[in-house]
């Protein structure tokens, strides 16, 4: 999601005062409840707030970059976005459509499939949905990824 702010740190901050289980949570959070985490004020709390915020908009390759599916880098969910219309579409494809339409490897495609079979991660894709992140892909293009 590339939420500015969202290191480490702050992540561990936010489970141990039971703030956030998982990124989507994040999406709940108020203003008040981050600025009374050690270290933050109301100023640094709200820049945060706009973070996450603002990252409701990106694109949706950034969404599943930042889903940590193992061997999906950044380049590999571009060529995602590229190749399919949504986040939806990405997850309904199969190794092999996954493959094709977006030049990415058979491994990448493989981790893909299974990280989306497991019904946890599903929930945690409806959740996101529900906080209303961009699911559309701006950047797709069927045919510059058929040719990558």
């Amino acid at each position: 999601m590339d939420i500015a702010g969202g290191d480490a740190t702050m992540v561990a901050k936010l489970v141990g005062k039971g703030l956030a289980r998982d990124v989507a949570e994040l999406y709940r959070l108020k203003v008040a409840e981050v600025a009374a985490l050690d270290g933050m004020d109301k100023d640094s709390a709200q820049k945060f707030f706009d973070a996450i915020t603002g990252s409701l908009k990106r694109d949706a390759w950034q969404l599943v970059s930042g889903l940590g599916i193992p061997t999906v880098s950044a380049g590999e969910a571009k060529a995602l976005g590229r190749g399919f219309p949504t986040v939806d579409a990405v997850f309904a494809a199969g190794v092999e459509r996954l493959v094709k339409e977006a030049g990415i490897s058979e491994t990448v495609a493989q981790n893909i499939v299974i990280w989306h079979g497991d019904p946890v991660n599903q929930r945690l894709i409806e959740r996101l949905r529900k906080a209303g992140l961009n699911f559309k892909s701006a950047i797709h293009n069927p045919k510059s990824s058929q040719a990558a």
